[in-house]
């Protein structure tokens, strides 16, 4: 029960989030919009009123005023630098690698590989 109501707290996070509540509400209205006006007409002028753009419900109205006034607070929070931004901050000093080797341990500086001097152990290993 209790994985089942974290999984569904996630999800509802998420999509608040993404502002898919916007979306849900806009069906809503759209629903609703399409119901009311046929009532007076028939569906098809319904749904030409709904998506016409000139008759907005007051769900409609308040929708776009929300999402302009969160326009508007996630714009102000980018300019004043309040906003946390995530990502990976990138220093080339934290990412310097200090090799130190003794000029004695080089061998050569040959590009080609030399043979091995040491020999194999008699008998092979076996892997089992």
């Amino acid at each position: 029960m209790l994985a089942r109501s974290t999984k569904l707290l996630i999800v509802l996070t998420l999509t608040l989030s993404l502002g898919a509540h916007w979306a849900f509400l806009q069906s809503i209205a759209w629903v609703g919009m399409v119901v009311s006006y046929s009532r007076d007409g028939s569906f098809l002028d319904a749904v030409s009123k709904t998506f016409d753009g000139r008759h907005p419900c007051s769900l409609c109205k308040a929708i776009k005023q929300g999402r302009s006034e969160e326009k508007e607070q996630d714009s102000q929070q980018a300019k004043s630098g309040s906003k946390l931004e995530m990502g990976l901050v990138w220093s080339s000093d934290a990412f310097k690698i200090q090799i130190r080797r003794d000029p004695q341990q080089i061998v050569s500086t040959d590009p080609v590989p030399t043979s091995r001097a040491d020999t194999p152990p008699t008998p092979p290993p076996r892997w089992t």
